[in-house]
């Protein structure tokens, strides 16, 4: 009994170790599962992952960063960009963040972006500590406070624009291209001309930056609120709003000098901040049918002078707006559950609206004790709104969550070289974290570029949003994502664009002749970059050349029509192998527009005596004929004629290099292998005879066919062909074509140009085929430019000596 007693033990305490184990390894900590999107808004719950959420919404500002960035930064995408700002000024103006989509730097909204996400920080600091987020949190904040310092050179001077829409809107080019295809100038307020309203927004994000600055940098903290205080009394001294009258036109100043005011009071205790705070933004006089935005910032003012005076005028104001924003309040509800405000920014404005509603509930200082939960609950079902709590179920947040935008109207991460919205079809770069415009008051939306109103992606646009995530991520925690981001996770699914790369096409071969095609391209986003010393290089194998006798200086490489370029001659390779280069250095080649991101060269090659074959050239692999013009296309691009930048090759493959020597035996001293120089067979010397001059014949009409044609045509020039051919049994030696033709050709092949002066074109037979035989066909192909049309030649007279 006691030993059937032990055994049943020992049975039970094995078994209790099996479940124990199969527990552990069937059951691992698993991380925290989220719900799907819902169809509608919900609250009360951790719906979804807020601390990734948060950790790409600040993300989101490093892809907008101008100036000097830096090293091995985080956006493999991005680099340094409007590096001239200031420079007409005699100042450096550089840093800050471009406004949204586009590249102007405007201080009025991107102050008050830094010190919505100052804001954000001095309320749930410790949301951003425990998140892992507040030191890049601050360190982005310091970037656009740094620029407001360097903004402001003189007490009663501030520069609050560089570049302008005219120039910046013309073009659809990355950040990093600003400074050679836009004009940088320099905008400022002074005492002549005064911006209460900038200066004031400036006043408050260097405030707030004092604030939340003061545990981590006191000296920094000191330095922006020595800023704060000038800004402040140049608002306050010399009112007036901006000259600005496009894109952010100011509506008014005085609620920049009170949220500047109230802030500084809170930084200072200084009643003096606080009175004129009050005096700018009575309690009477404001109003409620909106929320805190750029332009408006009165409703963030009139919040903190509740909260720190108590005053119940202010008190009733601001819940007077809240009230505005509720589902029984005055606002827009989409079917869907949206509070929608406006068209522009829909989403903005309702996050925005939730983290002043966060704000006033948390504080049970002040304010209607009842009223808080019903405004907390409105704030979180609008930041799970903008998550994929919709009829779409859909986030709006790029790169989180479910059916997310690709297509933001953000020219730095769409990535096109062409300057075309449309162009690529998708974007390159995957714009983490950013918050689209939002949809309709119909809760629709489409994914699409080229609609700004509802796709449109800013600095303001996110700034309220992450506030309101951070005490998300308060209440309901989450995981940011870790050993995230790397390189390869900003690269979107659909793109296999080589950057740069040579196309070439064969544009006549025949009679020991090879003319070639060579375009060099820069579509390149990763990031985008000038190149000024690109060059490509052409292998070929000279092996017929030497057997016939011949040496590398009978094979003439000759650069014809070119943007830009220089032929360094033939170069030894290995073997019989050479390559000649083509090389654009001090030409800048950029993905910016279409006569920009490629420059074309071509170049004839003629072989002695017609000896010479093509067909064994490394380079000649896959190429073929009909040049193609269009920028957008891929047609004739080649691995096997590298690219190269300062003699670095960037794409392509060189050919194959003979097997190294082996290392010798340390044993034994092996006797090498002589390399055999070929011996070219020498070449008889002829003295030619002198030829007497001949006088040019006219060659009867009818003995000549012509025939003209357009090849391609991209609009604005053209690709066109003459075909013509010997009807005659007489051979026409030192040929010379005349005719009239009302295009301008710039680049022609299969004879020499000898002028083009008004619409009479001359050509004449090429050094290295100088008979037109019975029968034969000559094609002179050529690209022109269009002139006042694209009419066949006329008047064609061809002569003979």
């Amino acid at each position: 009994m006691n030993l059937h007693l032990k055994v049943n033990k020992r049975i039970l305490g094995i078994s209790f170790v099996i479940v124990l184990i199969a527990t552990i390894i069937l059951s691992p900590v698993q991380k925290k599962l989220y719900s799907q999107a819902a169809s509608s808004p919900r609250s009360g719950d951790a719906y979804y992952n807020f601390g990734e959420a948060l950790q790409k919404a600040i993300l989101f500002y490093k892809a907008n960063r101008l100036g000097d960035l830096p090293d091995n930064y985080i956006l493999p995408y991005r680099a340094d960009a409007a590096m001239t700002d200031g420079q007409d000024v005699g100042l450096d103006l550089t840093g800050g963040w471009a406004d949204a989509g586009d590249g102007i730097k405007f201080t009025h909204p991107m102050s008050y972006a830094a010190a919505q996400l100052g804001w954000a920080v001095y309320e749930y600091r410790e949301a951003f500590e425990k998140s892992g987020q507040l030191d890049i949190i601050l360190d982005e904040i310091k970037w656009a406070t740094d620029f407001f310092i360097k903004a402001h050179p003189e007490p009663n001077l501030l520069y609050y624009m560089c570049g302008y829409e005219a120039s910046d809107h013309s073009v659809w080019v990355a950040h990093e291209l600003l400074d050679y295809v836009t004009d940088r100038k320099s905008f400022w307020v002074d005492t002549s001309t005064p911006g209460s309203d900038v200066a004031g927004s400036a006043s408050a994000a260097l405030a707030i930056a004092s604030l939340i600055f003061e545990e981590t940098d006191p000296e920094y903290a000191k330095l922006c609120l020595e800023h704060a205080e000038q800004l402040f009394d140049f608002a306050d001294k010399y009112r007036g709003k901006n000259p600005l009258n496009t894109l952010y036109p100011s509506g008014s100043y005085l609620d920049d000098i009170a949220w500047s005011g109230v802030w500084l009071y809170i930084k200072t205790n200084n009643d003096t901040y606080l009175n004129k705070a009050m005096e700018a933004l009575p309690a009477v006089t404001l109003g409620g049918g909106h929320t805190h935005c750029w332009d408006d910032v009165s409703y963030g003012a009139a919040l903190k002078i509740a909260q720190v005076t108590k005053d119940p005028s202010y008190v009733a104001q601001v819940e007077k707006n809240l009230d505005f924003w509720m589902p029984d309040g005055s606002i827009t509800y989409t079917p869907g559950g949206l509070a929608w405000l406006s068209q522009w920014g829909s989403l903005r404005y309702a996050t925005t609206a939730a983290f002043l509603a966060f704000v006033w509930s948390d504080d049970d200082s002040v304010g209607t004790a009842s009223k808080k939960e019903g405004y907390r609950t409105f704030a979180e079902k609008q930041v799970n709104y903008a998550l994929g709590d919709n009829p779409r179920k859909g986030s709006y947040v790029v790169g989180f969550g479910e059916n997310a935008p690709k297509h933001p109207h953000h020219r730095t991460a769409h990535g096109s070289w062409t300057s075309e919205l449309t162009t690529p079809a998708y974007h390159r770069n995957i714009l983490y974290g950013a918050l689209v415009g939002g949809p309709d008051s119909s809760d629709g939306w489409k994914d699409d570029i080229t609609d700004y109103t509802l796709n449109e992606v800013a600095t303001d646009y996110n700034a309220g949003f992450v506030g309101a995530l951070a005490k998300m991520y308060d209440m309901y925690g989450g995981e940011p994502l870790k050993n995230w981001p790397q390189p390869e996770d900003f690269i979107a699914e659909e793109d296999d664009i080589i950057e740069y790369f040579t196309r070439c096409w064969i544009v006549y071969e025949g009679y020991g002749r090879l003319n070639l095609l060579f375009q060099i391209n820069n579509r390149s986003a990763r990031p985008a970059t000038m190149k000024d010393k690109l060059s490509c290089r052409y292998f070929m194998d000279l092996t017929e050349v030497f057997e016939a006798g011949y040496t590398v200086e009978d094979v003439e490489i000759k650069l014809a029509y070119h943007e830009g370029a220089k032929l360094l001659g033939l170069t030894h390779y290995e073997g019989n192998i050479y390559y000649f280069t083509v090389d654009f250095t001090g030409t800048q080649i950029m993905p910016a527009e279409w006569q920009m991101c490629e420059k074309d060269a071509s170049v004839e090659i003629a072989y002695p005596a017609g000896i010479g074959s093509n067909d064994n050239d490394w380079s000649y692999q896959n190429l073929t004929g009909s040049p193609d013009y269009k920028a957008t296309s891929f047609a004739g691009l080649t691995p096997y004629i590298p690219v190269y930048d300062d003699g670095v090759k960037l794409y392509g493959i060189e050919p194959p290099l003979s097997s190294p020597s082996p290392t010798p035996d340390p044993t034994g001293s092996p006797t090498p292998t002589p390399i055999v120089t070929p011996t070219p067979t020498p070449k008889p010397s002829i003295t030619p005879t002198p030829k007497p001059t001949a006088t040019p014949t006219p060659v009867p009409s009818g003995d000549i066919s012509y025939n003209y044609k357009i090849v391609n045509d991209w609009g604005n020039g053209f690709q066109g062909e003459i075909t013509v051919k010997n009807n005659s049994n007489k051979t026409y030696s030192g040929w010379t074509l005349s005719f009239n033709y009302n295009s301008s050709i710039i680049n022609l092949w299969g004879a020499e140009l000898v002028s083009q002066t008004g619409n009479k074109v001359i050509v004449k037979s090429p050094s290295w085929d100088n008979d037109f035989a019975p029968g034969e066909t000559i094609i002179l192909g050529f690209v022109a430019n269009l002139g006042s049309g694209k009419e066949a030649p006329t008047n064609y007279v061809l002569t003979s000596n």
